[in-house]
């Protein structure tokens, strides 16, 4: 997401409520296609069995991306087959965004009452009611704007979502407006306490029950390491955590937040070489990095590690 894709954005427009309409895939796609209201999306359905409630994935592409461009340069699709996993793709279309970025920088779109905030909301809670996912279970992947839309969406809809990942994206509100946006992509003005302060009064709560997984490239020209750090102190604030360990693993710094049980509920990687691009993506894509750590099965690993009791 650079500085030009941001410039150019758009605000989304509100939300037109609908029912939720699955059509059957394309030849050799793997995707159902369907719509809530204007907002398409791809929603991937895995052959192989598995316990029922399924876990429904939300993965929010970055910008330029498609649904199926993104599914592609994180092989989600094949993990979710061998995990038993659904996996929901909203499109972000050309008509909200020229470059298809979520607006995530403004305030029209951050609440649960419209955009598209509301939107994605709207569309977890139809495709979980219609698929028999598990209620409140929801995992939500971003990766750029749909990193920083991820947050938006954990903020303003905690009953929904117990799990997020954000790649190469930042804290809740942490710009606002275009010139906000830009300042927060850069690494300016960033303050983890005043986000977590934000998304506690979006959610209505002041300990959110979610674990999280969060990804950043130390050579990103487009979204600022020091984003990171920001991301790790809001989260650390909104779940409570209380200690952490730093660790080498797959040549990158990975740091652990536990609570005070010792559970860990935040997982850090920091990847050297990494520029603005999915760890360990397929290079058929867009924003992808073949050799660093496979993001996609670590985040899934820890994301859906069962917790202490």
């Amino acid at each position: 997401m650079s500085t030009r894709l941001v410039a150019l954005a758009v605000v989304g427009a509100a939300l037109i409520a609908a029912v939720a309409v699955h059509g059957a895939p394309k030849k050799d796609e793997p995707f159902k296609r369907g719509a809530l209201g204007r907002r398409a999306y791809r929603l991937y359905v895995p052959l192989k069995a598995s316990i029922e409630p399924r876990t429904l994935v939300v993965a929010l592409h970055g910008c330029w991306q498609t649904p199926e461009d993104f599914a592609r340069g994180t092989r989600l699709n094949d993990a979710a087959e061998r995990r038993g996993l659904l996996v929901l793709y909203p499109a972000q279309s050309r008509w909200d965004n020229v470059n298809r970025c979520w607006n995530w920088f403004d305030p029209a779109n951050q609440s649960r009452q419209a955009g598209e905030t509301a939107e994605l909301a709207a569309l977890v809670q139809a495709v979980a009611r219609e698929q028999g996912t598990a209620p409140g279970r929801a995992i939500t992947i971003g990766f750029s704007a749909g990193g920083f839309m991820a947050v938006n969406l954990l903020c303003a809809a905690p009953e929904l979502v117990s799990a997020v990942a954000v790649v190469a994206g930042g804290p809740y509100r942490c710009g606002l407006g275009l010139d906000g946006a830009l300042e927060c992509m850069r690494g300016l003005r960033l303050d983890g306490a005043a986000s977590a302060a934000a998304c506690q009064a979006a959610a209505g709560r002041r300990t959110l029950a979610v674990r999280a997984s969060l990804w950043q490239g130390d050579q990103d020209t487009v979204v600022a390491p020091a984003n990171l750090r920001a991301l790790e102190t809001m989260f650390r604030r909104l779940v409570g955590a209380e200690s952490r360990v730093t660790e080498t693993r797959d040549r990158a710094m990975r740091v652990l937040h536990h609570d005070g049980r010792g559970d860990p509920l935040i997982e850090a990687w920091f990847v050297p070489g990494l520029g603005h691009a999915w760890s360990g993506g397929d290079p058929r894509a867009t924003h992808t990095w073949p050799p660093g750590p496979n993001a996609t099965d670590l985040i899934l690993d820890f994301l859906l590690e069962p917790r202490v009791k």
